[in-house]
């Protein structure tokens, strides 16, 4: 295996993936790769075939496998490929391994195109406890190599990590999480998204038409990953029928749940509330850690949200994107300077610009309401450069809406 200029060789690694992860994880020399400080690859160019992915997976929203024949009560849980695990082992081992990442609290949630590797980083820097990435499609994941390279960075410092996969078929899921098990701390199974593109593609909160399958999914990865399984979901509209759900995914094998307290119908979060006492049944409900998903706009909510559902952690996600230091409490960084280090993050460290000018779009939201003009000028730019974004950042400044701007945030 060879490195050069600190960049890893996806080919290589898959290669040999095989032969590596057969080894246990206290001798898996991935394991020691994950910790260097580079990318997988270093591809920065965004290709139309992956701009276009979730089309192409839409094309075959009817692909799914027949779940595996259910397993006796008894030894439904295998916990790793080395062996079975009883239930009390199982949850024992799912609170170790929480504990031995240290209990984040605060948690950059997975969003689409939104969650990479700068931004990560740069929420990281201001607070963020732990990190997932975007949504990435298990099965171009594993058919497509740029694909892999363009929509999967991570580096040192980006730990701990929640790999997010979309699936509905379990062989396919597996294959591709087998190719990032050894950079992650979780693999995270979306069963939460809501978008009319999971409706056509069949994954996210639209498998909780289909629970045997997502059951066998969780299964899948359990049984054969040394790296734990996580779920991401959103709840019924029957509190019932939550509790069910949550309890059948511990008890395939899920070793955490992320709860997103709306239902699959409930898409605006600005003006529907995340229900918290639902959360707060399931953490209850559970042996499992839990985490809570929704209504956290700013510390305050942090800790109220902790208190009322005495979950383990909390996710934001919108709130986040506005205000990447959101978790370091009372707004004091200046949005033109939080642009500027996420943009040097992404020349450090590559991704493709539909991530960059979304991301400028959320953090200079409140300025480009003061000067509209400039926004129109960004967007009628088809190629950007990060040297017309810094200009843009200073046209802002010399306009005077920074001071105006931060007594606003600050207000509100």
């Amino acid at each position: 295996m060879k490195f050069k200029s600190f960049t890893f060789n996806f080919q290589i690694f898959t290669k040999h993936q095989h032969h590596l992860l057969s080894a246990t994880p206290s001798n898996n020399p991935l394991m020691a790769l994950s910790t260097l400080a580079e990318t997988l690859t270093s591809h920065c160019t965004e290709s139309p075939s992956v701009a276009d992915a979730d089309d192409r997976l839409c094309s075959d929203g009817t692909e799914t496998s027949p779940p595996a024949p259910s397993l006796k009560a008894e030894s439904l849980f295998f916990g790793s490929p080395d062996g079975y695990l009883n239930r009390e082992a199982r949850i024992e081992k799912a609170w170790s391994h929480w504990k031995n990442l240290g209990e984040p609290k605060l948690i950059v949630a997975p969003m689409v195109d939104n969650s990479e590797l700068p931004f990560r980083i740069l929420c990281r820097k201001y607070g963020a406890e732990a990190a997932y990435t975007p949504m990435l499609h298990s099965r171009i994941f594993s058919e497509n190599e740029k694909y892999r390279s363009q929509e999967f960075t991570t580096c040192k410092e980006d730990r701990p990590l929640f790999v997010q996969f979309c699936a509905n078929n379990p062989e396919t899921l597996l294959e591709a999480a087998r190719r990032v098990e050894a950079y992650c701390d979780y693999i995270d199974i979306n069963l939460g998204c809501p978008q009319r593109i999971a409706r056509r593609g069949n994954y996210g909160s639209f498998l909780m038409d289909n629970l045997p399958l997502i059951k066998s999914l969780v299964e899948k990865l359990a049984y054969n990953l040394h790296t734990p399984v996580s779920c991401k979901i959103r709840i019924f509209a029957d509190l019932q029928d939550t509790i069910n759900y949550a309890k059948m995914l511990e008890d395939a094998g899920c070793s955490l749940l992320a709860v997103h307290g709306r239902t699959r119908d409930e898409k605006d979060g600005k003006k529907i509330r995340a229900n918290w006492d639902a959360i707060r049944t399931v953490k209850n409900a559970l042996k499992i850690p839990v985490l809570a998903n929704g209504n956290i706009r700013h510390m305050g909510d942090v800790k109220n949200c902790l208190d009322q559902t005495g979950v383990d952690g909390v996710l934001s996600a919108e709130s986040l994107l506005e205000n990447p230091a959101l978790f370091a409490g009372p707004r004091t960084v200046d949005q033109g300077d939080l642009v500027v280090e996420y943009l040097k993050l992404c020349e450090k460290y590559p991704v493709p610009w539909r991530m960059i000018r979304s991301h400028v779009h959320k953090m200079l939201g409140e300025w480009f309401r003061v000067h509209p003009q400039v926004r129109e000028d960004l967007n009628k730019q088809s190629k950007l450069s990060f040297e017309f974004l810094y200009d843009m950042v200073n046209q802002l400044r010399d306009l005077g809406v920074k001071d105006g701007v931060q007594v606003h945030c600050a207000k509100s």
